[in-house]
């Protein structure tokens, strides 16, 4: 029996050792149930082994076609002018293999008028002229050697799943039913049959209707059953997350050991994506390149290799250390390096290993010579690790062997590689291999609408049936003239072709079970749709009128089924004893904007991992910034000492300055990091250069604190202020000065945002511990296109930018009315927030928008909160 898929083969195969243990047999003749592809190209092998046809050598793997669409599309004088090369070779091997399944004579691409047609006839006789070369046929051309070559299969025939036959195969399909080779099988009668149509509020609620239902069936006594869903491969995580969420809630809890469910879901990961075989690539990928430093904590927290188990908890401080670090490029000699430093003797032992094989084994060679490379470094590093393999971790890495296998067949298409052209299409076969492991026979089948073909359930579910999906709209192939496609009859090219293979696909599924539910969504997302036409066969009933399983979401339940304890608000930490805080005037901005995160972030030390970017962090920016300018000032002291100086001089001064702080913060040891700090240098010098030019314009002034430290007492609070920068005015008192990178921060900041709680009452704060002599606080915006100064005075005029409260400011009813009533608002409320922190006040209540910034989300847990909050809005 020849079948459409490899899923309906694997399906019948076990359906027929199921039906013989039914019969009380322990021993049965294994049936011969193959793929249609799989089958001809045994055909075609056994042939060749005794001679029957001398022209063709050897047939293509799909990797060797796959690297000949490659080679060819991006040679020719097309590939030049293409966005996307490597894409436009997929579509036309995908044309080539329609050409040859409905008989499309090349020659017919001659009298295209479109250029894509041109474009396709050249590269399928470049294909061609690269196969006779080779003395090579692709699977694509299989058919075609079975009917020139008159071949007759030695066994009778039967086909099993195909929606429709393509000419090719159909041509030779009829020859052999006319040899009594090929039988036809009647389709099982069955004596009742329910078809019901529900619709779903969207495409989320269907589907947790559908595996709801599902469970149901099984509870029933069913023993197969089907769910069709349609883009299967891509909702593959969504479906996997509903079904688990329905059969084993608890599974979804990190502390919970894994269950398994009845469900397979039928779309194969590829596999590159599987954990142990993305650790394999990845240690690839530092033998022949550097890689970033997220690159090099994937791979000293990953399992697969030696010692990744024995030294786990070194290794994750390893990966902490080295965000500190702060280098970005990272290679095996340099792991080495620190996997010493940091007492990681295994993988510094792996490491100096693979480090021995790599000197003089990375000149281009052939893919076979590459192949045995990897092996080998792969085995160097210890991979797949120390501890025992799982049954899909052990099937994943005979399924990576066998596909670094193929890859050492490559030889034959391609000349000799570099290291990166090796691993690039090491990495490319691994992302098209699709992969499923073998699992035990599950009751629940989830599967999409083409592979499902042919097969049979108790009873089955159709998903996605609504008007834009069913009939599926017309894809032309786009490399293909549309006359071409029509006159071959391509179902997809007409909306007639469309129509007819939709029916049948249609039949196949009311026909496929006794009990048949088709659904469709209502909604997707603002946009309202209708059912499918083709289902006003069968009436349509609510989702509520079928048997569905008494289960509800995962957080539902939880909350449900919540123990019913003496609840207690713990919002109080313990009272600060010691009454300095280390966070200086960063303590009361975190108390205003949320106080669990200033208990938390001061008191506990909850900092955010550091991290390592490609680019100049902003907290590298702002140090280089302020470290030029307290050294520029620090040299000038006065207004007046700055418009002295001529042009020329001060540019120098500055930029000397940018690049000496620059090289000393970014500290950089690879030569595009040299190249970063000296853009970073440009243009942090361009910008102070720019400031400076504003200071010039301002009134008469002088610099009482550059970057100075100060103690100050407040609500019972002793912290230490560190203003950027106080200017004594000419006519007496001093403006606070804060330097800010981004353009986001305005005085407004310092009012309320809720009562008694200010966004940013860091530089009010400098203001009170200087109140006798305030005069005015201003922001010097540092940013791209915007260089100046933003701030409230006491109506005293110190320079553009910065206004006279409140004359200059829109002000509510509750803000204070003036200067004087300002500062002693400010007074009262930084007050009361110290005396706040001092008590240990610590409720989970932030400012609004305040968690986007926040890293303490799962320490505070407001997600859960506000789920909570949310549940029980919808009860009441």
């Amino acid at each position: 029996m020849l079948t459409a898929s490899r899923r309906l083969a694997h399906a019948l195969r076990l359906g027929y050792a199921q039906h013989a243990q039914s019969r009380g047999q322990t021993v049965w003749r294994t049936p011969r149930i193959l793929p249609w592809s799989t089958w001809l190209a045994q055909q075609w092998l056994e042939a060749r082994a005794i001679g029957a046809h001398s022209h063709h050598a050897r047939l293509l793997t799909n990797a060797q076609a796959r690297v000949l669409w490659d080679a060819l599309v991006n040679d020719s004088e097309w590939g030049e002018h293409l966005l996307n090369p490597s894409n436009a070779a997929r579509l036309a091997a995908r044309s080539w293999r329609r050409m040859q399944e409905y008989l499309i004579p090349l020659p017919a691409l001659q009298n295209s008028d479109s250029s894509e047609g041109h474009a396709l006839h050249a590269w399928c006789s470049d294909f061609l002229k690269r196969c006779e070369k080779l003395q090579a046929i692709d699977e694509t051309r299989l058919p075609h050697w079975a009917h020139d070559a008159n071949f007759v299969p030695e066994d009778t025939l039967a086909l099993a799943g195909f929606d429709t036959i393509p000419p090719s195969i159909a041509r030779l399909i009829e020859r052999w039913r006319a040899l009594g080779k090929v039988v036809d099988i009647e389709a099982e009668e069955r004596t009742s049959r329910s078809v019901v149509v529900v619709t779903a509020r969207d495409a989320d609620d269907e589907l947790e209707l559908a595996a709801r239902w599902a469970r149901a069936q099984i509870a029933t006594g069913k023993s197969t059953v089907g769910v069709v869903v349609a883009a299967l491969q891509t909702r593959r995580a969504e479906v996997q997350r509903v079904f688990e969420d329905v059969f084993a809630p608890g599974q979804r809890n990190i502390h919970a050991e894994a269950t398994r469910i009845p469900v397979v879901i039928a779309a194969p990961s590829p596999l590159a994506s599987y954990p142990i075989v993305d650790a394999a690539l990845l240690v690839l990928q530092f033998a022949l390149h550097d890689r970033p430093a997220t690159h090099a904590g994937r791979l000293l927290r990953t399992p697969f290799i030696a010692g990744g188990e024995s030294e786990k908890d070194r290794r994750a401080m390893a990966d902490f250390r080295l965000r500190e670090e702060q280098r970005d490029r990272w290679d095996w000699f340099e792991l080495e390096r620190w996997a010493s430093a940091t007492g990681c003797d295994q993988l510094a032992l792996a490491a100096r290993r693979i480090s021995e094989q790599l000197r003089g084994q990375t000149s281009a060679t052939g893919a076979s010579v590459w192949a045995e490379r990897f092996h080998a470094w792969l085995r160097a590093i210890g991979w797949p690790g120390e501890r025992s393999l799982s049954s899909v971790e052990h099937q994943t890495v005979l399924k990576f062997h066998a596909a670094l296998s193929e890859f050492g067949t490559l030889d034959a298409v391609t000349p000799p590689l570099s290291a990166s052209a090796a691993l690039s299409r090491l990495q490319e076969l691994l992302r098209e291999t699709p992969f499923e492991p073998e699992t035990q026979a599950t009751s629940i089948t989830v599967i999409d609408p083409a592979t499902v073909a042919g097969m049979t359930f108790d009873a089955t579910w159709v998903t996605g049936l609504d008007a834009a999906r069913l009939p599926e709209p017309v894809n032309p192939d786009p490399l293909l003239p549309v006359a071409l496609q029509r006159a071959a009859k391509i179902p997809e090219a007409t909306a007639e072709g469309v129509m007819q293979l939709s029916r049948a696909r249609l039949a196949r599924w009311t026909s496929s079970a006794p009990e048949v539910v088709l659904s469709w969504p209502r909604q997707e997302g603002e946009a309202e749709l209708q059912p499918s036409p083709m289902l006003a066969t069968w009436p349509t009933i609510k989702g509520s009128d079928i048997a569905m399983a008494a289960v509800r979401p995962l957080r539902r339940t939880l909350f449900e089924h919540r123990p019913l304890l003496e609840q207690m608000r713990d919002e109080l930490a313990p009272r600060l004893k010691v009454r300095s805080a280390r966070g200086g005037a960063m303590t009361l901005e975190l108390q205003s904007r949320c106080p669990f995160r200033a208990q938390a972030q001061i008191r506990l030390g909850a900092e955010d991992l550091p991290t390592v970017s490609l680019g100049v962090e902003p907290i590298d920016r702002g140090i280089i910034l302020h470290r030029v300018l307290e050294e520029i000032w620090g040299g000038l002291r006065t207004h007046a000492a700055l418009v002295a100086l001529d042009e020329q001089t001060l540019a120098q001064r500055v930029r000397d300055s940018a690049e000496r702080h620059t090289l000393q913060a970014l500290q950089p040891t690879v030569r595009y990091r040299e190249r970063l700090a000296a853009l970073e240098a440009s243009n942090i010098a361009k910008l102070v250069l720019l400031l400076l030019a504003v200071e010039k314009q301002r009134p008469p002034f002088s610099l009482r604190f550059t970057e100075t430290s100060e103690p100050y007492a407040i609500g019972g609070l002793s912290i230490t202020l560190q203003p950027d920068r106080i200017d004594a005015l000419s006519n007496g008192g001093h403006l606070l000065i804060d330097y800010k990178l981004g353009d986001s921060h305005t005085p407004r900041q310092w009012l309320d945002t809720l009562p008694g709680r200010p966004r940013r009452p860091q530089l009010p704060l400098y203001g009170l511990a200087h109140a006798e002599t305030l005069r005015g606080l201003a922001y010097v915006v540092l940013a791209a296109g915007t260089v100046e100064y933003r701030g409230w005075t006491d109506g005293t005029f110190v320079g553009e930018g910065v206004l006279q409260y409140p004359a200059g400011v829109r002000l509510r009813v509750d803000h204070p009315a003036d200067w004087p009533s300002l500062v002693e608002h400010w007074r009262k409320t930084l007050t009361n927030l110290a005396e706040s922190f001092v008590t240990g006040q610590a409720m989970v209540d932030p400012l609004p928008g305040e968690c986007a910034n926040c890293h303490l989300s799962a320490f505070c847990r407001i997600r859960e909160q506000t789920q909570e909050e949310e549940l029980e809005h919808h009860d009441e």
